[in-house]
């Protein structure tokens, strides 16, 4: 387990890469680091690049109008959040996660729920309820289809109300590398699944939050969330004892 000092000593590192990314301003049109680091790590977590899969420099950078260099920029980032690796002669690889290594990092994700209510929570607004309204409704249209882009598209959404509640920037900047790391593969694992069950499941989660938000407990929200993590843990073990 990462040592405490080491998670303040690199978050403040991020939060500071952050605000580099943020100086940039659009030229052009063109996207600037801290958007063509959002997409990127958008199509890893979306499986638009799988595990194992290589990102071509040349081809990324054409595509996003930049030179290698800002893109390389973005790419040490990604490869910071333990999303790729790059190695010289190799090239940049989409990296790979074994079920023990996931459950881990829900153990500790858990963790930082306990973490999140105890912290200062920022204002529940009027547009945080209607955000978490919408997505109850687009995943009630989810019951008896097969849509699991749209499925894990909710859970990201989801991710960014969270991310949203808590006013401790050192517990959203890690909890963020952690659900980016972890959530892929759960997505990866649904084709094993039943996945009319995981919307239920998730149907349950939102509808607990929307009423937690209502009443403007965001207490309540992390405890809900960390009940909806356990589940998931679960099923990670039931799945090694296979």
């Amino acid at each position: 387990m990462t040592s405490p000092d080491f998670l303040v000593g690199s978050v403040s590192v991020l939060a500071k890469n952050d605000a580099a990314f943020e100086e940039e301003h659009h030229s052009a049109g063109r996207l600037n680091k801290q958007e063509i680091y959002l997409e990127l790590r958008r199509r890893i977590c979306l499986l638009d690049y799988q595990p194992g899969s290589r990102l071509n420099e040349r081809e990324l950078a054409s595509e996003f109008g930049v030179s290698r260099t800002p893109l390389r920029t973005v790419l040490q980032r990604l490869e910071y959040d333990g999303l790729i690796v790059s190695q010289h002669g190799n090239g940049t690889e989409v990296t790979s996660i074994d079920l023990g290594s996931m459950r881990d990092i829900y153990i500790v994700r858990m963790r930082l729920m306990d973490a999140m209510a105890e912290s200062t929570p920022n204002s529940v607004t009027d547009d945080i309820l209607n955000n978490i309204q919408d997505l109850e409704r687009e995943c009630r249209d989810l019951m008896g289809t097969k849509d699991k882009r749209t499925f894990a598209e909710i859970i990201m959404r989801l991710h960014q109300i969270l991310h949203g509640l808590s006013s401790n920037g050192p517990l959203r900047d890690f909890n963020d590398i952690l659900f980016f790391q972890s959530a892929r593969f759960w997505f990866l694992l649904l084709e094993k699944m039943d996945f009319g069950q995981q919307v239920e499941d998730l149907l349950d989660e939102l509808r607990l939050i929307r009423r937690s938000l209502e009443l403007r407990d965001v207490r309540l929200v992390a405890t809900v969330h960390k009940s909806h993590l356990a589940m998931v843990l679960s099923r990670l073990d039931a799945m090694e004892r296979v």
